[in-house]
């Protein structure tokens, strides 16, 4: 794929509606940590596991415990005033594993590879 013709490429991806909606995703979740990542910066943190969680809370408006609709839309809106709705309402339904409507902290952690060392050691 690396060395793939851009209409190639473009070709394999819309022949597998499986790829085309994976591809989909990869790049929401990429959008997603940009977005939290921004956010933290804003905030004067960086990017440790303390300062995503920070980020995480920080995002919580109503501090229920879990990102809904509107939070996510206001952190991607923060990086991209213009960024659809339609795609934050597809990039929740894909962070949010146990399908409540909310993203948790543990669905928000999963997210970033740093917090998959801290699961390989519990």
């Amino acid at each position: 794929m690396h060395e793939m013709k851009g209409e190639d490429f473009l070709a394999v991806v819309e022949s597998s509606p499986e790829m085309a909606s994976s591809l989909r995703n990869m790049c929401r979740k990429r959008l997603f940590k940009k977005a939290v990542k921004a956010y933290s910066l804003g905030n004067k943190r960086g990017f440790n596991d303390e300062d995503i969680v920070a980020a995480f809370h920080d995002a919580d408006i109503d501090r229920s415990g879990s990102l809904n609709l509107d939070e996510v839309r206001r952190l991607m809106h923060r990086m991209d005033p213009d960024f659809p709705l339609d795609e934050i309402r597809a990039l929740l339904k894909f962070v949010d594993v146990d399908e409540d409507g909310q993203i948790t902290l543990e669905e928000f952690k999963r997210l970033f590879r740093q917090f998959e060392a801290e699961k390989a050691d519990s």
